[in-house]
Order: structure tokens, then sequence, then C-alpha cells
């Protein structure tokens, strides 16, 4: 089958980073898949990798008049034709419908999917949500919570599916842990023996701040610990004077936006994502747990759905205080870690692999 993996733009790595995976998934069983967007930090990554990409200006999220609208559809028409493409497979709601509206305009049979991470919640931007309600293809829902706030607005459960993302462990190899380990120690002068607290994530509202906070009191009291703060975004600079005011010292550093996953969870003793707003399911955390990394998040949207095994900690959002004791109790507790860990990895292993993803896409795809 010819695919087309189509975006806004690559703002972020997230959802980027998953289709990404997703495509390398699906090529590996003899599919051909191109992307198109309107350009974003991961552009290259995908054209090193191998695939076509198609650059729309007109799918950019701040483009959304009338004409570029019409221009979209023109132009999406016309790669829907000329590449022959059997199925469009769409991550996020804007170029779901732009896609359903070129492929109309075509005589043959597309088939139309969408990955869905949720719906919008803004009470003034509801009017958004009825793309899902008119779009005649198939979702894929990224996790039961998603699922559950689709069918709430009137989507039909018939219509959804839920595929949680899933990591690539050919990357994410642990037999390369202790050498990604040792790279990414060396770079950041981080001792051997330190208990690293990591998170990997845009800055904004994935709780950098928070772990700022924990760990300003935290090292205090653990001379050994560290922190590796990994991303980037308009809060950097706020949250780098928030370490300053609070007096932390350099052992907690920022490495800025790096697409090297796989080798900072190597270096991570334990990671937390203390989101406060905004998570569906997020990669960061599969990600963690496939470098047997124990993980700490809250109890927000669909997060939860990874914790069916003892894989770490669950707190409340904006709990600074409970993520002070979280983080120290593994602190202490080396053998707590590296059993939270284990357990991790054999989750994912269960049941958040790629494999396991393209299994049911693809299954959608065929059907």
């Amino acid at each position: 089958m010819k695919i087309l993996q189509i975006r806004s733009d690559f703002i972020d790595n997230g959802p980027g980073t998953q289709m990404l995976t997703l495509s390398e998934a699906l090529r590996s069983r003899g599919h051909i898949v191109e992307v198109a967007a309107s350009g974003g930090l991961l552009v290259e990554k995908i054209k090193e990798k191998g695939f076509v990409f198609h650059t729309i200006d007109d799918l950019a999220r701040n483009k959304r008049t009338p004409w570029n609208i019409i221009s979209a559809i023109k132009k999406l028409r016309m790669l829907l034709v000329t590449r022959e493409i059997d199925i469009v497979h769409a991550h996020n709601a804007a170029t779901l419908y732009l896609a359903f509206l070129a492929s109309k305009t075509i005589k043959r049979n597309i088939k139309l999917f969408h990955s869905c991470r949720g719906i919008e919640l803004r009470k003034n931007y509801q009017w958004r949500n009825w793309i899902y309600l008119k779009y005649p293809g198939h979702i894929f829902a990224v996790s039961e919570y998603t699922k559950k706030m689709l069918t709430s607005i009137g989507v039909k459960p018939d219509n959804i599916t839920v595929t949680y993302n899933g990591v690539d462990l050919r990357r994410f190899d642990l037999n390369k842990k202790e050498a990604f380990r040792e790279s990414i120690r060396t770079e950041f002068d981080i001792p051997d023996k330190a208990v690293v607290i990591g998170i990997i994530g845009k800055m904004g509202v994935k709780g950098h701040d928070e772990i700022i906070k924990a760990f300003a009191n935290l090292e205090k009291e653990y001379p050994n610990i560290f922190a590796l703060l990994v991303g980037g975004g308009p809060f950097l600079e706020e949250f780098k004077n928030l370490a300053n005011r609070l007096g932390v010292s350099n052992r907690l550093k920022f490495a800025g936006i790096r697409f090297e996953a796989e080798k900072f969870n190597a270096a991570f003793d334990i990671f937390a994502l203390p989101s406060y707003w905004g998570e569906m399911f997020p990669n960061a955390l599969l990600e963690a747990m496939s470098m047997k990394t124990p993980i700490i998040s809250t109890k927000l949207s669909g997060i939860p759905e990874m914790f069916t095994k003892e894989v770490g900690f669950l707190i409340e959002p904006k709990d600074t205080k409970a993520l002070e004791e979280k983080l120290r109790y593994l602190i202490v507790n080396e053998e707590r870690r590296l059993e939270m860990g284990e357990t991790a990895r054999n989750l994912l292993m269960e049941k958040f692999t790629i494999q396991n993803v393209v299994d049911i896409i693809e299954n959608q795809y065929l059907n």
C-alpha cells in the first residue's frame, strides 16, 4: 500500500516522533510511506530516514484563511493523484478534514484514518470538535481516555480503535544502554555513581518547573543527585531564572532540545514527567520505561493507563510535595528503583511496542 502520513507541522517532538516511528515500522512491512507537512523540527530527520517529504506551506497552523484552505486542498489532491496514494493517515484534526475534502474530488477510493490525541477542551473552541462527527474515516485513539472523550461528543464507538503509542526497541536497545549512559554522563560531567533525575519534553506544562522546585530541596539532603532537563521552548529562560531564584546548584543541568531520547533515558535513574495539562499518552514515559527507568507522573488523562503494574508512582498535578516525596523514596531505595525499572520494561514489551501498534493499525488499513 502507498500511505501518506500527514500533519500540519512538526513543532514538537512527541506526536511527530510517534508518526516517524510508525512510518518506519510500516515501511519495514513492505508499505510505501510518504510524509506531508508545512515544515518543522523533524523534517530533516524524516528525510535522513529516507522518506519522501512533501512541503505544503498552506497546512501550517498559522495559515487558516479561506485562500490557504482552498490552496491546501488543491495541493493535497494533486499529491494524492500523482503519488497514487491508497491511504491517508492524518495526525491532527485540521489535516484530517483537508485530506477528506481533497479525497472527495478524486474518483478513486482513498481510505482515511486519523490518530487522535485529544479533543478541543477550551470552551470558546468547542466548534472544532465537529470535525470528528462529520469525518467518515476511522479514528485511532491513543488511550481509552481519548476514546471516552470522543464518544462523549457523539463519535460512535465502532468508529474508534484504541492504539496506544509504541516504542521501537531497535532504537531503545538495552545492549547499548551502558555505552549510552556513559556518553551522556561524560558530556554533562555527571559521576558514574550519581543518581540522575531526568525529564524530556517541550518546556511549558510538562512539569520541568515542578522538578526544579523539588530538586532545590532534595539536593540539600543528597549530594549525590543530579537532574537533567531536556527540552526547549518559550519557557526555557523562565525556568532557568526559577532555578537561579531558588539557588539551585549546577547539579541541575539544562540540556536544550535533543533528539537522543534513547541515550538520555539510559543515563537517567528516575524519569519524572509531572505534567499538569494537555497530556494524553506521552511517548516520553514509554521511552523511559523501555530503558528500565522507573517513572513518576500525574493522574492526568490517559497516563494512569501506563500504571497497570508497579512501574513507578502517580501523583496529583501541581503537587510539588508529593513529587519530592516520591523522588526521595526512589533516590534512597536503589533496589526498588531497579525492580520498578524491570517491571516497566516488561510491561512495555507486553503492551507498548511499535510492533503491537502496527499490528492494529495495519489490520484497520486492510479492512
